[in-house]
């Protein structure tokens, strides 16, 4: 067991040495890696999952509720909470360290052996696939991670394509304006694909052409449409999500990272006191801070990430914006300050991840 752990902590070293943080735009990479695998990703039927939110509920849900119909299906997401095995699950069972541990050394070799130098997603991209492949899935849900047309998920010929939601986010990759957005999120489509989605109808001409476009606003109408293209009639039962609007004691933790998301989350319910915030640089957090009813105060965080935008620094801009708020050395800080109050904790997946450890919430000590 303990030579178990030590290769998976090993190999789980050499995947953060290839840093999660490094965005590198491009399909080359992933698409010669795939090839010395023998191209797992064209042997597996892949429902593709983009937009701007609701993904990792979509396929989380879509993962529930097909499993529950008695296939067997792959399902991967991103970012994750705890440990980098929530990314790929088959079923309701995330990948094992020992499964894990193995598709990475394979994976290592490559690289090395071919010098490809891929990026952390595209690794955890092409060990998905293979998994997938050679655990006979009926069906990989695959979530898209940035963009679209050029993540490295985007290498399959999808047989269903869910474009969820279209706001505005990550601007230094995707641009600032809808239509930028709504092209490059579009490529994930392929021209046998049924799609499915919740954009306005306005920018559905920057869907490229396919075999069926289907319109809904309703994440429980998008699994039921999935379901009956799939030739399966389950009734559609939604299941509570870790990070998406989960309730621990007074707290609320959510990972909303956006204004558009920032703004629905308010609309299910503005009840709070405080509101825990811990951001990215790259998001818009003017328009962030807006969506924040006034009623309440924030608590600016520093979050364990070099991309992420300091306390101090949020503090400012809250400021700037008349805002009630006080800056904080992290997370836990914010949370133990937060006593009894009604509190929110949002902005990203490492402010609701460094929450739920505080907490001691499941998964939270995950290797």
């Amino acid at each position: 067991m303990n030579r178990l752990k030590n290769n998976y902590l090993k190999n789980v070293a050499w995947l953060n040495s290839l840093n999660q943080n490094k965005i590198v735009p491009g399909l080359d990479r992933i698409n010669d890696l795939m090839l010395k695998l023998e191209n797992p990703q064209k042997k597996v039927e892949v429902i593709v999952v983009g937009g701007t939110n609701a993904k990792g509920s979509t396929c989380f849900n879509l993962n529930y509720n097909i499993t529950d119909a008695g296939l067997k299906i792959g399902c991967f997401t991103s970012p994750h909470l705890h440990s980098v095995r929530e990314r790929i699950r088959i079923g309701n069972e995330i990948i094992s360290k020992e499964e894990f541990s193995k598709l990475l050394s394979i994976i290592e070799t490559i690289v090395v052996r071919e010098k490809i130098g891929i990026t952390y997603f595209e690794a955890l991209t092409a060990a998905a696939y293979y998994y997938f492949w050679e655990n006979k899935v009926d069906y990989a849900v695959m979530e898209i991670g940035l963009g679209g047309e050029w993540d490295a998920v985007n290498i399959a010929e999808p047989l269903i394509a869910i474009l969820t939601t279209l706001g505005i986010d990550h601007i230094d990759y995707l641009g600032d304006n809808k239509k930028d957005i709504a092209i490059t999120k579009a490529k994930i489509v392929r021209e046998k694909c049924d799609v499915i989605t919740g954009w306005p109808k306005k920018y559905h001409q920057y869907i490229p052409k396919c075999k069926s476009i289907t319109y809904s606003n309703n994440l429980k109408e998008w699994l039921k449409i999935t379901m009956e293209l799939l030739g399966l009639k389950n009734r559609i039962k939604l299941r509570q999500i870790p990070g998406r609007m989960e309730i621990n004691k007074n707290f609320t933790l959510d990972t909303a990272h956006n204004p558009q998301a920032i703004e629905y989350l308010f609309k299910m319910n503005n009840n709070y006191e405080l509101v825990i915030l811990g951001i990215m640089k790259d998001k818009e957090i003017e328009k962030i801070i807006e969506k924040i009813p006034e009623s309440m105060e924030i608590l600016a965080c520093n979050l364990n990430t070099e991309r992420s935008i300091t306390s101090e620094e949020l503090k400012i801009i809250c400021q700037k914006k008349g805002r009630n708020c006080k800056a904080f050395q992290s997370i836990s800080d914010a949370l133990s300050y937060s006593k009894q109050k009604k509190t929110i904790a949002l902005g990203s997946f490492y402010t609701a991840s460094e929450a739920r450890e505080y907490l001691e919430m499941d998964g939270h000590s995950e290797l």
